[in-house]
């Protein structure tokens, strides 16, 4: 089980450095307080020299990059309502 909190303490540290690298000072004060009560984890100690962590990220780098094909397949025909018998007509 440590390893999916280990986990999520990287994700949250590389979440952190994101809003900094972007100026998002607001965002990386309130990922810095998560991570400061609940890990411990001080990220201004971090600045060491060490190398910054890093995930390996799942979402492409832009919004540019290629997307998945949408469904090609042809749509399904549309219903129509079933007729209704005429007023006068008995059965």
């Amino acid at each position: 089980m440590s390893s999916i909190d280990d986990r999520y303490k990287q994700a949250l540290i590389e979440e952190h450095y994101g809003y900094v690298r972007s100026g998002r000072t607001d965002d990386a004060k309130g990922v810095a307080k998560v991570l400061k009560d609940q890990y411990g984890h001080d990220v201004s100690k971090q600045d060491d020299g060490e190398d910054k962590p890093k995930l390996a990220s799942t979402l492409p780098e832009s919004a540019d990059a290629e997307k998945a094909p949408e469904n090609t397949a042809d749509p399904k025909p549309r219903r129509t309502p079933r007729a209704k018998p005429a007023q006068g007509e008995d059965k």
